[in-house]
C-alpha cells in the first residue's frame, strides 16, 4: 500500500477507520443507526398498539390495519397472546424504543452466517440483544449487568491478537501528526492481511457517546494474528490486541462512563 504521506495533507484517522471497516461498509450499506427507533417519549399504550393513537376518526382505519399487521407478525413469538403484547413483550419493546443504552454491531465473517447485525438495547436494569441473521432472528433478554458477556459471547470466537499496541497521535482535525510513518505502516499492514472477520461497533450509553463510526470509530479486525481493535479515543488512533476479557472490560467501562459522564 502506498504511504499515506505521499499525498499532501497526510492521512486522517477516519480514513484508517474506513479501511478497517471496509468489509462491513461494502456488505451492509444499510446497517441501522444506533438511534434507530429511539422514542423515549413513547407511552405503554403506544407500544401496545405499535404507534401513536390519533383522535382523528379519519386515521382510525390506518391505525387498526397497522395494529392487525403488528399482531400477526408477533403471533408466532412469545411476545404476544391473541394479538396483545405479553408483559415480557411489553418490557422488550419498551427497551427497543426507550432504552438509553443502544448499540449496533455489524459483522462480516468467514463462518456461517457470514453477515449479521446485532442490536443492543438496555436501560440500566435489563438488556436485550437482537441478533439479526440472513434467515432468522434471535434474541436474548437478561439482567443489565450481563451486557459485556452477552455482547462478547455473540461474536465468533477468535484468539486474542498478538503484538504490542500501536498509538498514533492526532491533531485537532483528526489528522495523523507527522513523523508517525512507522506506526501508520503497522496499522495498514495489519489491515491488509486476509480477514477472518470484521465487526463495526456503535454504542451510546445514558446519553454518552462510547463509539460511533467514523469519527469515534471502533472496529474489530480478526485475522491470522487474532483479534485487534482499531479505535479513536482521546485524540489518538489506537490499534490494540483484544481478547474476550478486554472486550468485556471496554464495554463495561464505556457504559459506566456514559452513566456518570466524563471525569
Amino acid at each position: 500500500m502506498p504511504s499515506p504521506y505521499s499525498r499532501p495533507g497526510g492521512v486522517s484517522a477516519a480514513e484508517l477507520i474506513e479501511l478497517a471497516a471496509g468489509p462491513v461498509l461494502g456488505a451492509l450499506p444499510g446497517r441501522a443507526a444506533v438511534d434507530d427507533q429511539y422514542n423515549p417519549e413513547a407511552t405503554d399504550e403506544e407500544i401496545r398498539l405499535h404507534g401513536p393513537v390519533s383522535d382523528d376518526p379519519a386515521e382510525l382505519v390506518a391505525e387498526v390495519e397497522r395494529h392487525v399487521a403488528w399482531a400477526a407478525a408477533l403471533d408466532q413469538t412469545p411476545f404476544a397472546e391473541q394479538g396483545e403484547l405479553t408483559r415480557p413483550g411489553l418490557a422488550m419493546f419498551s427497551l427497543v424504543l426507550r432504552g438509553s443504552v443502544r448499540g449496533v454491531l455489524s459483522g462480516v465473517y468467514d463462518t456461517e452466517p457470514s453477515e449479521r447485525e446485532m442490536r443492543l438495547y438496555g436501560d440500566g436494569e435489563s438488556v436485550l440483544l437482537w441478533n439479526i441473521l440472513p434467515d432468522r432472528t434471535q434474541f436474548e433478554y437478561t439482567d443489565f449487568g450481563d451486557l459485556p458477556e452477552l455482547v462478547a459471547g455473540s461474536l465468533p470466537p477468535v484468539p486474542e491478537g498478538v503484538g504490542d499496541p500501536v498509538r498514533v497521535a492526532l491533531d485537532e482535525h483528526g489528522m495523523v501528526a507527522e513523523g508517525q510513518e512507522d506506526e501508520v505502516g503497522l496499522i495498514t499492514d495489519l489491515l491488509a492481511r486476509e480477514r477472518a472477520g470484521t465487526t463495526l461497533v456503535d454504542l451510546v450509553a445514558f446519553g454518552g457517546l462510547c463509539a460511533e463510526y467514523p469519527d469515534n470509530g471502533f472496529v474489530l479486525v480478526d485475522n491470522d494474528l487474532g483479534r485487534h481493535a482499531l479505535c479513536v479515543a482521546e485524540r489518538e488512533l489506537r490499534l490494540v490486541p483484544l481478547g474476550r476479557r478486554a472486550l468485556c472490560d471496554w464495554l463495561r467501562k464505556s457504559v459506566e462512563a456514559g452513566r456518570v459522564g466524563p471525569p
